[in-house]
């Protein structure tokens, strides 16, 4: 169940979340490799290792946007603050999943983190994601 339930974050939040409209952004369109590293409880560092990704990412989507496989995820509450966005998210899986997250754009590179609450069937657990990406070049 563990497992399941890390392999479906690494894929939401490591892949893709949303699609948000860049109005004031500083971010910079292109090539970029995206980094994400999944933090939980009782785990030891380093335990579930980070996972990198290439993705193009454009004006109109700015943040990678493939969802998790088979997950049913709405986003909520997206907000804009200077260079950064924030939103809630909340997927139906085996039982409800809310997120929280933040991403802060810097031109030519991004970092942000996804707070994600599970419920009892995953034992109460708060999972964090942080994920970085930088632009390596022009989109092929």
């Amino acid at each position: 169940m563990l497992r399941k339930v890390t392999a479906g974050l690494i894929m939401m939040f490591g892949l893709g979340l949303i699609a948000i409209p860049v109005w004031g952004l500083d971010f910079k369109p292109g090539l970029y490799e995206i980094t994400s590293k999944v933090e939980m409880p009782g785990m030891p560092a380093g335990a579930i290792p980070a996972q990198t990704i290439t993705q193009c990412m454009t004006e109109q989507d700015p943040v990678p946007s493939k969802n998790a496989g088979g997950e049913e995820c709405k986003v909520t509450d997206m907000k804009q603050s200077g260079n950064s966005m924030t939103w809630k998210m909340k997927c139906d899986q085996q039982e409800d999943m809310i997120s929280e997250g933040k991403m802060t754009y810097n031109g030519d590179s991004f970092s942000g983190t996804i707070t994600t609450m599970m419920g009892p069937k995953a034992g109460n657990m708060t999972i964090v994601t942080r994920i970085s990406g930088k632009r390596i070049g022009d989109c092929k």
